[in-house]
């Protein structure tokens, strides 16, 4: 009891320490994790309530990245990024679509695509790979036993089979998906018919326009009030909803590159660098110069591709440099060491024997007195044999046996290189012909880039941060930018937006434009290795809708009811002054022009062009009737059908159907599956939570 009355006692004080140290531990975790209380977690993003993890999110980036640079792409990690996300925001809605259609692959249908009669695809794949068929791959991977295999090698098969599992029914959902969405919007007798009749009626229509823009934008009569447009813009509010927040910035882009300083001593370095290769017999001459990449070949001439390099080969004495070619600050050089006539292409079987010394010479043995390699290779998994290749010996790949191919006999298998053996095995060549001697040259191409100097870059950054230090609100930034040399640009970004403009590796700035409060300007970003310095100014916050004050709607606004007041004015003016097209001419001071019109085709009346209300009337006009003046997209028309053709090609359903479907139907909307399934549909954005350059 005593004990008790003592914790009571000191009840207020057990609340206090407990309330520290909870508030230590929601400190402690804000800064080690910073974003698992109340923040993204592991979810780089959400779309329709459901998460995408972080680790799965890397997995498929690094995936991405390394076969991007496998095909020699240039890698930029915030476009990647994004670009995979996307594509995992668009696997998640079809796999929830899948769900709620209640699309499933049976255990009969994936054994019979994988197994049965539709695995024709999957053997010819795994033929490629040295396996016969899937079913063998199969066998490999379940019964290692009969193949000799161990079971670290049959664990790796068999996680490969998985995989191709779940490939292949992947691929199942995706035709049974396909064939249901494609047979949800098909044309019905209705839609066909009227698909013919669009393009099947042409008119020869002859109008006078009247262009807005022949009246002045000064006018008071068409002067455009702030009311006009918050007015029109609230009457198609929905036209200018965003789906995550945007922010509206002004940017300055400077690029990082030679002053006209640097380029002068750029230009005396490669006079100097080839005084130097023609007074000295190899490539001494760019000894100590490691901005000059030199690369030294003997190619058949026929190989030199670029023009200037090709004329350079055929004209120069060996032992001559000189200046290539020049574009921008690329400087490409060039040295004739000598010109020959010499074999270049060799025509060899191979043969690749897996064994110890023993075995190779057994097999070379075999090979030298009448044995056919197929053969051999046939019944025997430790030979591989390879026939009537053409190999190049100015490959830089084929020097070490180059001189073995040339002098070999004719007809014989050799081992070119006996060291091999001791590594387990050998591959056994024989020469059965040589192209005759072509020319060769022997050149050297050395490349140089001119680069900004230390100087130069620190010249760079140093007005630049001045320029952000004495302008340091939005509206300053903007207005003092051409007078200080700068040209600010606008844009528009959001956490999806991996690059400003297209310019890569801009992703900091839209971090910073993503937190930063409005009016405020950023620091320097940038530097020499990525070639540009960027700053930017916060100018604007949207959140759900882009608003009538944004200078591209209201631009876009202003326009649309300057000319609707243009229009009204242009009608009043002209109606009934006029009894026929060459009248109206007259009194509207223009030119009677004509169009052959079938609206099933882009034409002078299209709707884009002409205005959807001009296209309509022109549409059901008979002929010799005049229609007019009225408001067009961009002139007051008055028209008249001049010419009627109704005999078009004659009805067919199922044609039209197929027209129907290619440009109006599931065939036509399936180019926009992804925006289909997203609907309106949530995307709730994290990955500037969890990458910020």
């Amino acid at each position: 009891m005593a004990t008790l009355e003592k914790i009571r006692s000191k009840s207020v004080l057990l609340l206090v320490i407990i309330g520290a140290a909870l508030l230590a531990f929601i400190i402690g975790d804000f800064f080690t994790s910073g974003r698992t209380l109340f923040g993204t977690g592991t979810t780089v993003a959400k779309v329709d309530g459901q998460s995408i993890d972080i680790q799965e999110f890397q997995r498929q980036v690094e995936q991405a990245s390394q076969q991007a640079m496998s095909q020699g792409q240039k890698v930029d990690h915030a476009m990647l990024q994004q670009q995979v996300l996307n594509g995992m925001i668009a696997e998640k809605l079809f796999r929830e679509e899948l769900q709620e259609l209640g699309l499933t692959v049976t255990d009969q249908e994936l054994s019979e695509a994988m197994l049965g009669r539709g695995s024709a695809m999957l053997d010819q794949m795994l033929r490629q790979q040295g396996i016969e068929s899937a079913a063998q791959l199969h066998d490999m991977a379940f019964n290692p036993a009969k193949y000799q295999m161990d079971e670290a090698q049959a664990q790796q098969l068999r996680q490969y089979w998985l995989q191709l599992e779940k490939q292949t029914e992947d691929q199942l959902l995706t035709s049974k998906f396909q064939n249901l969405f494609l047979g949800s919007i098909v044309a019905n007798k209705l839609d066909a018919k009227a698909l013919y009749d669009e393009s099947a009626s042409t008119k020869r229509v002859a109008y006078v326009a009247k262009a807005f823009n022949t009246l002045p934008d000064t006018d008071e009569r068409f002067a455009v009030s702030d009311s006009e447009i918050e007015k029109e813009w609230s009457a198609h509010k929905s036209r200018y909803a965003i789906p995550e927040q945007i922010r509206t910035i002004n940017y300055i882009s400077v690029d990082v590159a030679p002053s006209a300083a640097d380029i002068t001593a750029a230009e005396g370095l490669v006079e100097n660098v080839i005084a130097e290769l023609n007074a000295k017999p190899g490539l001494e001459g760019v000894d100590g110069q490691t901005a000059f990449v030199a690369d030294r070949r003997k190619v058949p001439a026929t190989s030199l591709t670029d023009a200037r390099l090709k004329a350079f080969a055929d004209s120069a004495s060996a032992g001559k440099a000189q200046l290539v070619s020049r574009i921008g600050n690329d400087f490409t050089l060039g040295k004739l060491f000598g010109r020959s006539m010499e074999v270049d292409s060799v025509n060899v079987d191979m043969v690749m024997v897996q064994g110890d010394k023993a075995m190779v010479d057994s097999v070379l043995n075999a090979l030298n007195t009448g044995a056919d390699a197929a053969e051999l290779a046939k019944n025997s998994e430790n030979i591989v044999a390879q026939d009537s290749v053409w190999v190049t010996l100015s490959n830089p790949s084929t020097a070490s046996v180059k001189e073995q191919l040339l002098s070999a006999a004719i007809g014989t298998y050799f081992n070119p290189d006996t060291t091999t053996i001791n590594a387990g095995g050998a591959s056994l060549l024989r020469v059965n012909r040589r192209k005759a001697p072509v020319s060769m040259v022997d050149v050297a191409v050395i490349t140089f880039n001119a680069e900004p100097s230390v100087a130069t870059v620190n010249d760079l950054e140093s007005k630049l941060q001045n320029y952000i230090t004495e302008n340091n609100n939005a509206q300053l930034f903007f207005d003092n930018a051409q007078a200080a040399g700068y040209q600010a640009f606008p844009a528009k970004v959001s956490a999806s937006t991996p690059q400003i403009t297209g310019i890569p590796e801009t992703r900091g700035v839209i971090n910073w434009a993503m937190n930063a409060k409005k009016g405020e300007v950023s620091p320097m970003f940038g530097d020499e290795q990525s070639g540009r310095l960027i700053v930017a100014a916060l100018t604007d916050v949207y959140d759900d809708y882009t608003p009538a004050r944004d200078s591209q709607v209201k631009n876009a606004l202003t326009s649309k009811i300057r000319n609707d007041k243009k229009a009204q004015a242009l009608i009043e003016q002209y109606a009934g002054k006029a009894k026929d097209l060459n009248g109206y001419a007259s009194v509207m001071g223009e030119k009677v022009d004509s169009s052959t019109v079938n609206f099933g085709q882009i034409n002078a009346f299209f709707p884009g062009f002409a205005g959807p209300e001009v296209a309509a009337r022109a549409s059901v006009a008979s002929k010799g009737q005049l229609v007019g003046p009225m408001k067009g997209n961009y002139a007051v028309v008055v028209f008249q059908v001049t010419e009627e053709d109704n005999e078009g090609r004659p009805y067919d359903f199922n044609e039209n159907a197929i027209m129907y479907a290619r440009t109006r139907g599931a065939q036509a909307i399936s180019q926009n599956l992804n925006a289909v399934l997203l609907g309106n549909k949530k995307v709730k954005n994290n990955i500037l939570k969890f990458f910020r350059d």
